[in-house]
C-alpha cells in the first residue's frame, strides 16, 4: 500500500496568505499519508506551462520535509501552479534506495503517482514494446499512457489490460491544463475547498482532513472511474473504465481501508513487510559483549 496526497489548483491569482495555506496543508497531508508507507516520499509541482519540479527521496515524510530544499520548494509555490502531486511509498518491488523507483514517476511527458500493484507489468512492457527504466511495477501504467495515441486509447485499449490494484493521478505536460485521476479498485477520496478554489485528494479521508482546510464539499468518485479535471475552471468530466482484477489467494481477503490483500490467518505478517519488521526487531538487541547483533541477509 502507498499513500496518495495532493492538491489540484484552479488557475487564478491568490494572496501570499492563501498560497501559504495551500502549501502548509499539503505538507500536513503528506505527513498523514506516511501512515500508508514510509519507505520513500516525493512530490511533483506542475504549472500551467508544463514546467515541473520533482523531488523524492528514500525517507519517510517527516524526515523528507526536514530537508530545506524540499521545504523551500513547497513554500515557493506561485499562482502559476496547477497541481501538487504527492506520494508516500510502501515498497513491494524495486528498492527505494534507487530513486527512479520512487514516486512521482516521470515517463516522457507524463508525471504520475500510483497506489496499488500491477501483477502483469512484465507482460505489458513486452506486449507494447515499451522501454523500462526502473524496477517498480507502477512504471508500466505511465509508460502505457505515454506511448498511447491519446487518453481515449489509454483508457479503452490499454488500461483494461492492467491486472492489479489501481488508483492513479497523473498529468500530461503537453496538456498541462488537465489533471487525470483513475479510481479503479483502490481507495481515493476527493473534496472541493471553496475558500481557496482547490481540490484536495488522498487515499483516505484522514489524509485530506489532515490539511485542516476548513469548509469542504465532498466530491463523489465511484470505483472504476476515470476523471479529467480542467484546472482553468475545476470542471470535471468522468467516464467508466475497467481493469483486470488480480488473482486472489483463497486464504486472503481485500482490505478496502488499506487497499491491499491480507491473509485471513490471525496475526499474519505480510511477506513484503517481514524483512522490515525483522530489521527493526534486531536493532533493539545487543550481544552479551555489548556489541550490536549483526543483521543476517
Amino acid at each position: 500500500m502507498c499513500g496518495l496526497a495532493g492538491v489540484i489548483v484552479q488557475q487564478k491569482n491568490r494572496t501570499e496568505t492563501e498560497l501559504a495555506k495551500v502549501a502548509g496543508s499539503f505538507k500536513e497531508m503528506l505527513i498523514e499519508a506516511d501512515t500508508r508507507g514510509g519507505h520513500a516520499t516525493g512530490f511533483a509541482i506542475i504549472d500551467k506551462h508544463g514546467d515541473y519540479t520533482i523531488l523524492k527521496k528514500n525517507k519517510d515524510a517527516y524526515k523528507f520535509l526536514e530537508d530545506d530544499l524540499v521545504d523551500n520548494a513547497i513554500d515557493s509555490i506561485t499562482n502559476e501552479i496547477t497541481c501538487l502531486m504527492g506520494h508516500t511509498r510502501y515498497a513491494t518491488l524495486g528498492s527505494p534506495s534507487i530513486n527512479k523507483n520512487n514516486h512521482p514517476i516521470r515517463a516522457g511527458k507524463t508525471i504520475g503517482t500510483h497506489n496499488g500493484s500491477i501483477h502483469n507489468h512484465r507482460e505489458l512492457f513486452k506486449k507494447f514494446e515499451m522501454e523500462r527504466y526502473a524496477q517498480v511495477d507502477s512504471e508500466a501504467i505511465f509508460r502505457l499512457y505515454e506511448t498511447a495515441q491519446d487518453a481515449r486509447d489509454f483508457s479503452e485499449n490499454r488500461l483494461p489490460l492492467v491486472r492489479g490494484r489501481v488508483a492513479i493521478v497523473w498529468s500530461d505536460l503537453e496538456f498541462p491544463d488537465y489533471v487525470y485521476i483513475v479510481k479503479a479498485n483502490n481507495p481515493l477520496e476527493m473534496v472541493y475547498i471553496p475558500e481557496l478554489d482547490v481540490i484536495a485528494y488522498g487515499s483516505t479521508n484522514a489524509i485530506i482532513n489532515a490539511g485542516n482546510w476548513g469548509v469542504c464539499e465532498p466530491i463523489s468518485i465511484k470505483a472504476n472511474t476515470m476523471m479529467r479535471i480542467n484546472t482553468k475552471t475545476l470542471s470535471r468530466r468522468t467516464k467508466p473504465i475497467t481493469i483486470t482484477q488480480p488473482i486472489k489467494n483463497k486464504s486472503s481477503f481485500y482490505n478496502k481501508d488499506l487497499g491491499i490483500y491480507q491473509k485471513t490467518v490471525s496475526n499474519f505478517v505480510p511477506r513484503y513487510s517481514w524483512k522490515d519488521k525483522q530489521r527493526e526487531l534486531f536493532k533493539k538487541y545487543l550481544a552479551n559483549d555489548g556489541s550490536t547483533i549483526k543483521r543476517v541477509k
